[in-house]
């Protein structure tokens, strides 16, 4: 993995030509200058990247992690309020509103309506406290990498660093690759219901769409910040919109029965704790990507005041779409049904207006998950480009275009590693297969009466084999995300003089509740899913060797020179 981080930083750095020069001599159009200067706006924390070429008036002495180095510019401000909003909404609306409401019903089914949706409205609130937690770190550093500065200021720049390690390898493009191939499954999903024979998409089709997709918003991202938040404000309008449409077919259609929704206070006894846990961590899923906002803080207007607003007003949003679509589901499908579903909108839909429902319900997902591709796209980059302003990733990936004034070289790296990963969740099993590896690990299963290894690529559709990937850092990623809300505790000890714009509403006891509820899931997962845990705290580990390895590095140690208060 070092070396393929230096073949990143040798291609990117020559990525072209003509601009790498203007690049590296330090050249700024005055055009650029009058822009940067435009939309920088003061900052009330300690700007650790201080720009050459912004307008902010924190005095020099007031930043004190300022790198040394002149080309380390800072992105510019062209988000606007409503742009944070459907970050938030569009990170977090993907597919699991979709998919998850039947694990929720198999789980707490015997409980009634009652417990499914208290199951949704209880994570929700924990997520929006986390929300709220996070909210203060963001103004108070509102700059690239969001989690990525909170745990370098917080804990030091060895835990920082293995996030955006464990980011860029697995969970990030991992999560880009499968929304990217489920975006695609669903349109193929589309087609064939509108005409199998002739419209269904071979699997080297599919690969191929879902290569274009990344590849196709990673240039709208590459060109211009402000291109790729406008498709996030059109996809999440429409994502929620149909959403929406879902939610009031019930009631104009008249197709619901309240029946279905007893009984409202469910019997409780010892096991339903146990049943409403695992339900849970079902549900916790379907409303991650809440953090995603705070990468993008840099570039968000009035930060301050903005990022807490976003945050608070993406999740009541997300909160009040996600229980009212719940309450649609099981006024037209009765628990039982809901629980033996994997398309639970698609058969509400369906049952309502016929076979175009399908279709409509397959187009919905496909947009939603196209959106939240989107939405990774543009909060992915800035984590790398962070830590490489830190020097612990290649110097070429923290550049800013010069033109285009975005963390292009970031972007460029994280399109190529999700096109392989895709490239290779399509291609490795048949590749295994074909240079009889296959019949090696089949052979070699079968000895220790195990299951065949090779199953997992050569059985599992690729968007599984995404799932089971990034099944492997679920644990590790979970404890980085409780890290930074927890951050919040450890700052307000250790820098009580820096301003804080926005101050946790209910501290202590809003990230206390947080903190229990993810010290709980993770039990939980330890015991359930020791294997999958472990595994992805072997990634973790090679991070550390690599850190290790990367902190000797002359950029390293100037990034490390010039933070004051954090250690190794």
């Amino acid at each position: 993995m070092q070396a393929l981080w230096h073949v990143l930083g040798m291609v990117l750095s020559r990525q072209l030509p003509r601009i790498g020069h203007r690049a590296r001599h330090g050249y700024t159009s005055q055009r650029s200058r009058s822009y940067a200067a435009r939309i920088a706006l003061p900052m009330a924390a300690p700007n650790p990247y201080r720009s050459p070429d912004a307008t902010d008036r924190t005095p020099a002495a007031a930043a004190p992690h300022a790198p040394v180095e002149a080309h380390y510019r800072a992105l510019p401000r062209v988000l606007r309020r409503f742009d944070a909003i459907t970050v938030v909404v569009g990170s977090i609306i993907g597919s699991g509103i979709f998919l998850k409401p039947a694990s929720v019903a198999t789980q707490l089914g015997e409980y009634g309506f009652g417990a499914i949706i208290s199951v949704w409205i209880v994570v929700g609130l924990i997520t929006l406290c986390g929300s709220l937690a996070l909210a203060e770190l963001a103004a108070m550093l509102p700059h690239a990498g969001g989690p990525y500065v909170y745990l370098r200021e917080a804990y030091g720049r060895m835990p920082a660093f293995l996030w955006g390690w464990t980011e860029f390898w697995v969970i990030r493009t991992g999560s880009l690759g499968a929304l990217a191939v489920g975006t695609v499954i669903y349109l193929n999903k589309a087609l064939m219901l509108h005409d199998p024979q002739r419209l269904q998409l071979s699997l080297g089709q599919q690969e191929f769409f879902a290569i274009l997709i990344v590849a196709g918003l990673s240039a709208i991202n590459f060109v211009a910040t402000r291109w790729g938040a406008n498709v996030q404000n059109a996809t999440v309008v429409i994502k929620v919109g149909f959403l929406l449409g879902v939610i009031v077919l019930p009631f104009v259609t008249g197709g619901g029965d309240v029946e279905n929704l007893s009984p409202i206070v469910p019997p409780i006894d010892v096991s339903f704790f146990r049943m409403f846990g695992l339900a849970a961590i079902a549900v916790l899923w379907a409303y991650d990507g809440w953090i995603n906002i705070a990468p993008v803080a840099e570039e968000i207007q009035e930060p301050q005041k903005n990022v807490p607003i976003a945050l608070a007003t993406g999740l009541i949003t997300v909160i009040t779409v996600y229980v009212l679509a719940n309450l649609a589901y099981h006024l037209v499908l009765p628990i039982d049904e809901v629980a033996g579903s994997s398309e639970v909108a698609a058969n509400v839909v369906e049952k309502l207006l016929g076979p175009v429902g399908a279709i409509v319900v397959a187009l919905g997902v496909m947009c939603s998950m196209f959106g939240a591709v989107n939405s990774n796209m543009i909060t992915g980059p800035r984590i790398y480009f962070a830590m490489a302003r830190d020097g612990l990733l290649p110097k070429s990936i923290c550049q800013v275009h010069s033109r285009f004034q975005t963390p292009s070289n970031a972007i460029v790296a994280q399109c190529l590693w999700t096109t392989a990963l895709i490239v290779g969740c399509y291609e490795l099993g048949p590749a295994l297969e074909r240079f009889g590896v296959g019949e090696w690990l089949r052979a070699t299963s079968e000895s220790m009466d195990r299951p065949a290894l090779y199953v997992v690529f050569d059985k599992l559709t690729p968007d599984e084999a995404f799932d089971a990937l990034t099944n492997f850092v679920i644990f590790g990623g979970s404890i980085f995300y409780a890290m930074a809300v927890a951050a919040v505790f450890v700052l307000r000890v250790k820098r009580p003089d820096w301003e804080r714009p926005y101050r946790t509403w209910g501290y202590p006891i809003i990230p206390a509740l947080y903190m229990a509820f993810f010290a709980a899931m993770l039990a939980s997962m330890l015991y359930d899913e020791f294997a999958t845990s472990m595994a992805g705290l072997s990634l973790i580990g090679v991070g550390w060797i690599y850190y290790m390895w990367a902190r000797t590095r002359p950029a390293a140690k100037a990034g490390a020179g010039n933070r004051a208060g954090t250690g190794d």
